[in-house]
């Protein structure tokens, strides 16, 4: 099991413990909302997982990694904003496709602007922003936020490779 996962999960239970001992009705409510926010949540984690394993399969490396690999460099982090995009989908799914990618040799820079561009831009949905902030506020908004996913992209892999270096 993860470390990460248990310190997380230690913390959360200990968190509990004080929550009840100070006022239990809080705790208590807190869980009620949590297994809430769980039975939403839960279909929509155990069909991206198995579709993350069926595109896993499909994948093939050599073009992830022609198109997104670090042989791809600055296209290739340009590219990995632009898939994401286009996506429409849960926020659930997206970290189950990223890990796919990574291990069909995507670049991590490529995979950051994937999931960043993923959670920022949206072309599905920037028309639902046209009533609200104009077109023009719109555009510029999706424009700064797809340069924000390269940027982050061809940061995170500076910031990475300098990093693999000391591991």
């Amino acid at each position: 099991m993860d470390r990460t996962l248990v310190w997380i999960a230690a913390a959360t239970g200990f968190s509990y413990v004080l929550a009840c001992a100070q006022e239990p009705a809080d705790a208590l409510e807190a869980a009620r909302s949590s297994l809430g926010m769980l039975a939403q949540s839960l279909p929509w984690i155990v069909v991206s997982m198995f579709l993350a394993g069926l595109v896993s399969q499909w994948l093939e490396p050599e073009l992830v990694a022609r198109w997104l690999g670090r042989e791809a460099g600055i296209a290739g982090i340009v590219f990995g904003a632009v898939l994401g995009m286009l996506g429409t989908g849960s926020r659930f799914a997206v970290y189950p496709l990223a890990v796919s990618l990574l291990a069909a040799d995507a670049s991590p820079g490529a995979v950051v602007a994937f999931t960043t561009s993923w959670q920022l831009t949206s072309l599905a949905r920037l028309p639902a922003e046209f009533p609200f902030f104009g077109v023009p506020f719109a555009l510029v908004r999706f424009a700064i936020s797809l340069v924000i996913s390269v940027a982050g992209g061809l940061l995170f892999e500076w910031l990475w490779s300098a990093w693999s270096h000391f591991r």
